[in-house]
Protein backbone atom coordinates (compact mmCIF):
# COMPACT_ATOMS: atom_id res chain seq x y z
CA UNK A 1 0.00 0.00 0.00
CA UNK A 2 2.88 2.30 0.78
CA UNK A 3 4.31 1.81 -2.71
CA UNK A 4 1.04 2.85 -4.32
CA UNK A 5 0.86 5.98 -2.20
CA UNK A 6 4.45 6.92 -3.06
CA UNK A 7 3.81 6.30 -6.78
CA UNK A 8 0.71 8.49 -6.69
CA UNK A 9 2.66 11.20 -4.90
CA UNK A 10 5.43 11.09 -7.51
CA UNK A 11 2.96 11.30 -10.39
CA UNK A 12 1.11 14.19 -8.72
CA UNK A 13 4.47 15.95 -8.25
CA UNK A 14 5.25 15.51 -11.96
CA UNK A 15 1.89 16.96 -13.01
CA UNK A 16 2.20 19.89 -10.59
CA UNK A 17 5.80 20.65 -11.58
CA UNK A 18 4.92 20.55 -15.30
CA UNK A 19 1.99 22.92 -14.75
CA UNK A 20 4.14 25.35 -12.77
CA UNK A 21 6.86 25.31 -15.44
CA UNK A 22 4.50 26.20 -18.27
CA UNK A 23 2.45 28.71 -16.26
CA UNK A 24 5.58 30.49 -15.05
CA UNK A 25 6.93 30.57 -18.61
CA UNK A 26 3.98 32.53 -20.02
CA UNK A 27 4.88 35.93 -18.48
CA UNK A 28 8.53 35.26 -19.26
CA UNK A 29 7.68 34.90 -22.96
CA UNK A 30 6.09 38.35 -22.94
CA UNK A 31 9.21 39.92 -21.46
CA UNK A 32 11.87 38.44 -23.73
CA UNK A 33 12.19 38.85 -27.49
CA UNK A 34 13.30 35.31 -28.25
CA UNK A 35 10.38 33.10 -27.18
CA UNK A 36 12.07 29.98 -28.54
CA UNK A 37 14.69 30.10 -25.77
CA UNK A 38 11.94 30.11 -23.13
CA UNK A 39 10.21 27.17 -24.82
CA UNK A 40 13.51 25.24 -24.94
CA UNK A 41 14.08 25.87 -21.22
CA UNK A 42 10.56 24.68 -20.44
CA UNK A 43 11.05 21.46 -22.42
CA UNK A 44 14.39 20.82 -20.71
CA UNK A 45 12.91 21.41 -17.26
CA UNK A 46 10.01 19.02 -17.91
CA UNK A 47 12.49 16.40 -19.16
CA UNK A 48 14.60 16.71 -15.98
CA UNK A 49 11.54 16.44 -13.75
CA UNK A 50 10.30 13.41 -15.68
CA UNK A 51 13.69 11.71 -15.36
CA UNK A 52 13.74 12.37 -11.60
CA UNK A 53 10.22 10.97 -11.18
CA UNK A 54 11.20 7.87 -13.21
CA UNK A 55 14.21 7.25 -10.96
CA UNK A 56 11.96 7.69 -7.92
CA UNK A 57 9.51 5.08 -9.23
CA UNK A 58 12.38 2.63 -9.83
CA UNK A 59 13.50 3.09 -6.23
CA UNK A 60 9.98 2.82 -4.78
CA UNK A 61 9.25 -0.42 -6.60
CA UNK A 62 12.82 -1.81 -6.08
CA UNK A 63 13.36 -2.36 -9.82
CA UNK A 64 17.07 -1.47 -9.85
CA UNK A 65 18.27 -5.00 -10.68
CA UNK A 66 15.65 -5.50 -13.41
CA UNK A 67 16.60 -2.16 -14.99
CA UNK A 68 20.29 -3.03 -15.02
CA UNK A 69 19.55 -6.46 -16.48
CA UNK A 70 17.59 -4.82 -19.30
CA UNK A 71 20.73 -2.94 -20.37
CA UNK A 72 23.14 -5.88 -20.19
CA UNK A 73 22.97 -6.35 -24.00
CA UNK A 74 24.39 -2.86 -24.46
CA UNK A 75 28.17 -3.02 -24.33
CA UNK A 76 29.64 0.43 -24.20
CA UNK A 77 33.38 0.83 -23.96
CA UNK A 78 35.41 3.95 -23.26
CA UNK A 79 35.91 4.61 -26.98
CA UNK A 80 32.17 4.42 -27.60
CA UNK A 81 31.53 6.87 -24.81
CA UNK A 82 34.05 9.33 -26.20
CA UNK A 83 32.50 9.07 -29.67
CA UNK A 84 29.04 9.66 -28.26
CA UNK A 85 30.24 12.74 -26.41
CA UNK A 86 31.95 14.07 -29.53
CA UNK A 87 28.81 13.48 -31.63
CA UNK A 88 26.64 15.24 -29.05
CA UNK A 89 29.08 18.15 -28.88
CA UNK A 90 29.23 18.41 -32.69
CA UNK A 91 25.45 18.48 -33.14
CA UNK A 92 25.06 20.88 -30.22
CA UNK A 93 27.67 23.19 -31.75
CA UNK A 94 25.93 23.05 -35.15
CA UNK A 95 22.59 23.84 -33.53
CA UNK A 96 24.12 26.71 -31.54
CA UNK A 97 25.73 28.21 -34.65
CA UNK A 98 22.44 28.15 -36.55
CA UNK A 99 20.62 29.74 -33.61
CA UNK A 100 23.18 32.53 -33.35
CA UNK A 101 23.11 33.23 -37.07
CA UNK A 102 19.30 33.18 -37.07
CA UNK A 103 19.20 35.84 -34.34
CA UNK A 104 21.74 37.95 -36.23
CA UNK A 105 19.70 37.63 -39.42
CA UNK A 106 16.53 38.59 -37.55
CA UNK A 107 18.17 41.71 -36.14
CA UNK A 108 19.33 42.63 -39.62
CA UNK A 109 15.80 42.32 -40.98
CA UNK A 110 14.42 44.45 -38.14
CA UNK A 111 16.99 47.15 -38.93
CA UNK A 112 15.95 47.10 -42.61
CA UNK A 113 19.45 45.93 -43.56
CA UNK A 114 17.98 42.89 -45.31
CA UNK A 115 14.46 42.02 -46.45
CA UNK A 116 12.29 39.27 -45.01
CA UNK A 117 12.89 37.24 -48.16
CA UNK A 118 16.66 37.57 -47.83
CA UNK A 119 16.34 36.53 -44.19
CA UNK A 120 14.67 33.24 -45.20
CA UNK A 121 17.30 32.56 -47.87
CA UNK A 122 20.19 33.29 -45.50
CA UNK A 123 18.75 31.10 -42.74
CA UNK A 124 18.30 28.06 -44.99
CA UNK A 125 21.73 28.49 -46.55
CA UNK A 126 23.37 28.67 -43.11
CA UNK A 127 21.55 25.53 -42.00
CA UNK A 128 22.83 23.66 -45.04
CA UNK A 129 26.40 24.92 -44.67
CA UNK A 130 26.55 24.06 -40.96
CA UNK A 131 24.74 20.75 -40.68
CA UNK A 132 26.15 19.11 -43.84
CA UNK A 133 29.80 19.17 -42.58
CA UNK A 134 28.61 18.13 -39.09
CA UNK A 135 26.85 15.05 -40.47
CA UNK A 136 29.87 14.12 -42.62
CA UNK A 137 32.13 14.46 -39.55
CA UNK A 138 29.89 12.18 -37.49
CA UNK A 139 29.93 9.55 -40.25
CA UNK A 140 33.71 9.72 -40.48
CA UNK A 141 33.94 9.40 -36.68
CA UNK A 142 32.27 5.99 -36.90
CA UNK A 143 34.46 4.86 -39.79
CA UNK A 144 31.98 5.49 -42.60
CA UNK A 145 33.62 6.86 -45.74
CA UNK A 146 31.25 9.47 -47.20
CA UNK A 147 32.74 8.90 -50.66
CA UNK A 148 31.92 5.18 -50.61
CA UNK A 149 28.51 5.98 -49.23
CA UNK A 150 27.77 8.27 -52.15
CA UNK A 151 29.05 5.73 -54.70
CA UNK A 152 27.05 2.90 -53.23
CA UNK A 153 23.92 5.03 -53.10
CA UNK A 154 23.86 5.61 -56.86
CA UNK A 155 21.30 2.94 -57.74
CA UNK A 156 19.35 3.47 -54.54
CA UNK A 157 19.39 7.20 -55.16
CA UNK A 158 17.93 6.62 -58.62
CA UNK A 159 15.07 4.59 -57.19
CA UNK A 160 14.45 7.07 -54.42
CA UNK A 161 14.58 9.93 -56.92
CA UNK A 162 11.94 8.30 -59.09
CA UNK A 163 9.72 7.56 -56.10
CA UNK A 164 10.13 11.00 -54.54
CA UNK A 165 10.47 13.10 -57.67
CA UNK A 166 7.65 15.42 -56.59
CA UNK A 167 9.24 16.05 -53.20
CA UNK A 168 12.68 16.56 -54.73
CA UNK A 169 11.16 18.80 -57.37
CA UNK A 170 9.52 20.89 -54.64
CA UNK A 171 12.87 21.21 -52.84
CA UNK A 172 14.69 22.31 -55.98
CA UNK A 173 11.87 24.70 -56.82
CA UNK A 174 12.07 26.06 -53.28
CA UNK A 175 15.71 27.03 -53.74
CA UNK A 176 14.85 28.54 -57.12
CA UNK A 177 12.12 30.67 -55.50
CA UNK A 178 14.40 31.75 -52.69
CA UNK A 179 17.08 32.83 -55.15
CA UNK A 180 14.98 34.27 -58.01
CA UNK A 181 12.59 36.07 -55.61
CA UNK A 182 9.42 36.34 -57.75
CA UNK A 183 7.65 37.34 -54.54
CA UNK A 184 8.43 37.92 -50.88
CA UNK A 185 6.70 37.44 -47.56
CA UNK A 186 3.73 39.84 -47.17
CA UNK A 187 3.36 40.27 -50.96
CA UNK A 188 -0.12 40.21 -52.51
CA UNK A 189 0.02 37.50 -55.18
CA UNK A 190 -2.17 35.42 -57.46
CA UNK A 191 -0.86 31.87 -58.07
CA UNK A 192 -3.01 29.85 -60.45
CA UNK A 193 -6.51 30.24 -58.94
CA UNK A 194 -5.33 31.22 -55.45
CA UNK A 195 -5.09 34.87 -54.38
CA UNK A 196 -3.83 36.17 -51.08
CA UNK A 197 -0.85 37.37 -49.05
CA UNK A 198 2.34 35.30 -48.80
CA UNK A 199 2.97 34.36 -45.16
CA UNK A 200 5.86 31.90 -45.51
CA UNK A 201 8.30 30.55 -48.11
CA UNK A 202 10.00 27.28 -47.18
CA UNK A 203 12.09 24.77 -49.05
CA UNK A 204 9.05 22.58 -49.72
CA UNK A 205 6.05 24.88 -50.14
CA UNK A 206 4.69 28.41 -50.14
CA UNK A 207 1.99 29.45 -47.68
CA UNK A 208 -0.70 31.98 -48.65
CA UNK A 209 -3.38 33.56 -46.49
CA UNK A 210 -6.50 34.28 -48.54
CA UNK A 211 -8.83 37.20 -47.95
CA UNK A 212 -11.24 34.83 -46.20
CA UNK A 213 -8.42 34.16 -43.69
CA UNK A 214 -7.85 30.67 -45.08
CA UNK A 215 -4.33 29.24 -45.23
CA UNK A 216 -3.44 27.70 -48.61
CA UNK A 217 -0.25 25.65 -48.87
CA UNK A 218 1.08 25.29 -52.42
CA UNK A 219 4.04 22.98 -53.26
CA UNK A 220 6.91 24.97 -54.71
CA UNK A 221 7.00 22.93 -57.92
CA UNK A 222 3.36 23.93 -58.53
CA UNK A 223 4.30 27.56 -57.94
CA UNK A 224 7.05 27.45 -60.56
CA UNK A 225 4.81 25.67 -63.11
CA UNK A 226 1.93 28.17 -62.92
CA UNK A 227 1.73 31.84 -63.80
CA UNK A 228 2.28 34.13 -60.84
CA UNK A 229 0.93 37.67 -60.54
CA UNK A 230 2.60 39.88 -57.93
CA UNK A 231 0.40 42.90 -57.22
CA UNK A 232 2.82 44.34 -54.65
CA UNK A 233 6.06 44.18 -56.61
CA UNK A 234 6.04 47.72 -58.08
CA UNK A 235 4.80 49.49 -54.96
CA UNK A 236 1.65 50.78 -56.69
CA UNK A 237 -1.34 49.28 -58.47
CA UNK A 238 -3.80 50.62 -61.03
CA UNK A 239 -7.51 49.93 -60.49
CA UNK A 240 -10.34 50.33 -63.01
CA UNK A 241 -14.02 51.03 -62.41
CA UNK A 242 -16.68 51.26 -65.15
CA UNK A 243 -19.55 53.75 -65.07
CA UNK A 244 -22.24 54.44 -67.68
CA UNK A 245 -23.64 57.87 -68.59
CA UNK A 246 -26.77 58.68 -70.55
CA UNK A 247 -26.55 59.11 -74.31
CA UNK A 248 -27.96 62.64 -73.94
CA UNK A 249 -25.01 63.68 -71.72
CA UNK A 250 -21.95 65.44 -73.15
CA UNK A 251 -19.28 62.76 -72.75
CA UNK A 252 -16.32 65.16 -72.48
CA UNK A 253 -18.01 67.00 -69.59
CA UNK A 254 -18.76 63.76 -67.75
CA UNK A 255 -15.13 62.67 -68.15
CA UNK A 256 -13.83 65.95 -66.72
CA UNK A 257 -16.19 65.72 -63.74
CA UNK A 258 -14.96 62.19 -62.96
CA UNK A 259 -11.29 63.26 -63.18
CA UNK A 260 -11.83 66.16 -60.78
CA UNK A 261 -13.74 63.93 -58.34
CA UNK A 262 -10.93 61.35 -58.24
CA UNK A 263 -8.09 63.88 -58.08
CA UNK A 264 -9.08 65.24 -54.64
CA UNK A 265 -9.25 61.82 -52.94
CA UNK A 266 -6.55 60.91 -50.40
CA UNK A 267 -6.83 57.22 -51.27
CA UNK A 268 -5.76 57.86 -54.89
CA UNK A 269 -2.21 58.75 -56.00
CA UNK A 270 -1.68 62.14 -57.60
CA UNK A 271 1.09 60.71 -59.80
CA UNK A 272 0.32 58.87 -62.02
CA UNK A 273 -2.77 61.06 -62.24
CA UNK A 274 -6.22 59.47 -62.38
CA UNK A 275 -7.67 59.25 -65.86
CA UNK A 276 -10.96 58.53 -67.66
CA UNK A 277 -11.35 56.86 -71.06
CA UNK A 278 -14.38 55.94 -73.16
CA UNK A 279 -14.70 52.17 -73.17
CA UNK A 280 -17.66 51.37 -75.44
CA UNK A 281 -21.22 52.11 -76.48
CA UNK A 282 -23.41 50.10 -74.12
CA UNK A 283 -27.00 49.02 -74.67
CA UNK A 284 -28.28 51.80 -72.40
CA UNK A 285 -25.32 54.14 -71.87
CA UNK A 286 -21.87 55.28 -72.95
CA UNK A 287 -19.46 53.31 -70.73
CA UNK A 288 -16.57 55.27 -69.17
CA UNK A 289 -13.59 53.54 -67.50
CA UNK A 290 -12.18 55.29 -64.42
CA UNK A 291 -8.46 54.54 -63.95
CA UNK A 292 -6.59 55.41 -60.76
CA UNK A 293 -3.52 54.23 -58.78
CA UNK A 294 -3.06 53.26 -55.13
CA UNK A 295 0.22 53.09 -53.14
CA UNK A 296 1.58 50.00 -51.33
CA UNK A 297 -1.08 47.69 -52.80
CA UNK A 298 -3.20 45.66 -50.45
CA UNK A 299 -6.77 44.43 -50.55
CA UNK A 300 -7.79 46.86 -47.83
CA UNK A 301 -6.38 49.85 -49.75
CA UNK A 302 -7.93 48.61 -53.00
CA UNK A 303 -11.47 48.43 -51.63
CA UNK A 304 -11.11 51.68 -49.70
CA UNK A 305 -9.97 53.52 -52.83
CA UNK A 306 -12.61 51.90 -55.04
CA UNK A 307 -15.43 52.77 -52.64
CA UNK A 308 -14.18 56.35 -52.32
CA UNK A 309 -14.00 56.77 -56.11
CA UNK A 310 -17.52 55.42 -56.68
CA UNK A 311 -19.00 57.67 -53.97
CA UNK A 312 -17.16 60.78 -55.21
CA UNK A 313 -18.01 60.27 -58.89
CA UNK A 314 -21.67 59.50 -58.16
CA UNK A 315 -21.97 62.64 -56.03
CA UNK A 316 -20.28 64.78 -58.70
CA UNK A 317 -22.60 63.44 -61.41
CA UNK A 318 -25.71 64.06 -59.28
CA UNK A 319 -24.69 67.66 -58.57
CA UNK A 320 -24.00 68.33 -62.27
CA UNK A 321 -27.17 66.59 -63.47
CA UNK A 322 -25.29 63.81 -65.29
CA UNK A 323 -27.63 60.83 -65.45
CA UNK A 324 -26.44 57.26 -64.85
CA UNK A 325 -29.22 55.38 -66.68
CA UNK A 326 -30.90 52.14 -65.79
CA UNK A 327 -30.82 49.34 -68.38
CA UNK A 328 -33.54 50.06 -70.94
CA UNK A 329 -34.99 48.70 -74.19
CA UNK A 330 -36.86 50.50 -77.01
CA UNK A 331 -39.77 48.54 -78.52
CA UNK A 332 -41.08 49.56 -82.00
CA UNK A 333 -44.04 48.21 -84.02
CA UNK A 334 -43.89 47.28 -87.73
CA UNK A 335 -46.75 47.34 -90.30
CA UNK A 336 -47.39 44.29 -92.46
CA UNK A 337 -48.79 44.81 -96.00
CA UNK A 338 -49.65 41.26 -97.01
CA UNK A 339 -51.00 39.53 -93.93
CA UNK A 340 -54.48 38.46 -92.81
CA UNK A 341 -56.60 40.71 -90.71
CA UNK A 342 -57.70 39.35 -87.36
CA UNK A 343 -61.27 39.41 -86.12
CA UNK A 344 -62.19 42.88 -84.95
CA UNK A 345 -59.04 44.51 -86.49
CA UNK A 346 -60.26 47.75 -88.07
CA UNK A 347 -56.82 49.25 -88.66
CA UNK A 348 -56.87 48.44 -92.35
CA UNK A 349 -53.60 46.51 -92.20
CA UNK A 350 -53.35 42.97 -93.52
CA UNK A 351 -55.62 43.38 -96.55
CA UNK A 352 -53.29 41.80 -99.05
CA UNK A 353 -55.61 38.88 -99.84
CA UNK A 354 -55.17 36.65 -102.80
CA UNK A 355 -58.51 35.35 -104.14
CA UNK A 356 -56.81 32.27 -105.58
CA UNK A 357 -55.55 31.35 -102.11
CA UNK A 358 -58.01 29.00 -100.39
CA UNK A 359 -57.22 30.74 -97.12
CA UNK A 360 -59.02 33.81 -98.47
CA UNK A 361 -62.24 32.03 -97.60
CA UNK A 362 -61.51 32.84 -93.96
CA UNK A 363 -63.54 35.84 -92.91
CA UNK A 364 -63.87 37.68 -89.63
CA UNK A 365 -66.39 36.09 -87.31
CA UNK A 366 -68.95 37.66 -85.07
CA UNK A 367 -70.38 36.45 -81.81
CA UNK A 368 -73.63 34.52 -82.11
CA UNK A 369 -75.82 32.58 -79.79
CA UNK A 370 -76.67 29.00 -80.50
CA UNK A 371 -77.20 25.78 -78.68
CA UNK A 372 -77.71 23.28 -81.47
CA UNK A 373 -75.04 21.19 -83.15
CA UNK A 374 -73.30 22.69 -86.14
CA UNK A 375 -70.05 23.30 -87.88
CA UNK A 376 -68.04 26.47 -87.23
CA UNK A 377 -65.15 28.33 -88.81
CA UNK A 378 -62.18 29.99 -87.10
CA UNK A 379 -61.46 33.60 -87.92
CA UNK A 380 -57.71 33.22 -87.39
CA UNK A 381 -56.62 29.76 -88.58
CA UNK A 382 -56.34 27.90 -91.85
CA UNK A 383 -58.99 25.34 -92.93
CA UNK A 384 -58.54 22.04 -91.14
CA UNK A 385 -60.28 18.67 -91.04
CA UNK A 386 -64.04 18.97 -90.55
CA UNK A 387 -65.25 18.58 -87.00
CA UNK A 388 -68.92 18.59 -85.92
CA UNK A 389 -69.77 19.68 -82.45
CA UNK A 390 -72.52 18.74 -80.08
CA UNK A 391 -74.43 21.28 -78.05
CA UNK A 392 -71.67 21.32 -75.42
CA UNK A 393 -69.03 22.26 -77.97
CA UNK A 394 -67.34 18.82 -77.92
CA UNK A 395 -66.22 17.20 -81.21
CA UNK A 396 -68.66 14.69 -82.72
CA UNK A 397 -66.63 11.64 -83.91
CA UNK A 398 -69.61 10.44 -86.04
CA UNK A 399 -69.27 13.32 -88.48
CA UNK A 400 -67.52 12.51 -91.79
CA UNK A 401 -69.00 15.17 -94.04
CA UNK A 402 -66.83 17.49 -96.11
CA UNK A 403 -63.95 19.69 -94.95
CA UNK A 404 -64.40 22.38 -92.36
CA UNK A 405 -62.32 24.69 -90.28
CA UNK A 406 -61.48 24.15 -86.62
CA UNK A 407 -64.15 23.70 -83.98
CA UNK A 408 -65.76 26.55 -82.09
CA UNK A 409 -64.40 27.75 -78.76
CA UNK A 410 -66.65 28.92 -75.99
CA UNK A 411 -65.65 31.61 -73.50
CA UNK A 412 -68.09 32.44 -70.72
CA UNK A 413 -71.01 30.94 -72.74
CA UNK A 414 -70.28 33.15 -75.74
CA UNK A 415 -69.46 31.63 -79.11
CA UNK A 416 -66.66 33.53 -80.74
CA UNK A 417 -67.10 32.33 -84.37
CA UNK A 418 -69.84 32.45 -86.97
CA UNK A 419 -71.30 29.09 -88.18
CA UNK A 420 -70.82 28.53 -91.89
CA UNK A 421 -71.93 25.98 -94.39
CA UNK A 422 -69.68 22.95 -95.05
CA UNK A 423 -67.22 23.36 -97.91
CA UNK A 424 -67.03 20.50 -100.36
CA UNK A 425 -63.59 18.89 -100.77
CA UNK A 426 -62.08 19.69 -104.13
CA UNK A 427 -59.72 17.23 -105.64
CA UNK A 428 -56.29 18.52 -106.65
Amino acid sequence: MEQYLMSAALLAFFVAATTVIYVAGSPLKRRVDDKEIVEAMQSLSVTVVGLAVSIGLVVVWRLRNELLHAFTFIKIGPADGVRALVVAATLAAAFTVTRITKRAIRRGSEADTITAHQKEVAHHVVQLLVFAPAVLFVLALYGVNPGNLLLGAGAAGLLVGLAARHTLGAIVAGFVLLISRPFEVNDWVVIDDEEGVVTDISIFNTEIRTFDNEIVIIPNDEVTKNNTINRSRNGKLRIQVDVGVDYDVEVARAMELAREAMHVLDEVLDEPAPDVVVDKFGSSSVVLTLRFWIPDPSVKRKWAAQNAVIDAVKEAFEEAGVKIPYPQRELMGREETDGFRLAGDLSGRGNGKDDSDPRSAITPASSVDGDGPGTYMSAVTDPTVAIDTDPDGAPDPRSTEGEYVSAVERVEDRELFTPVEPMDREDD
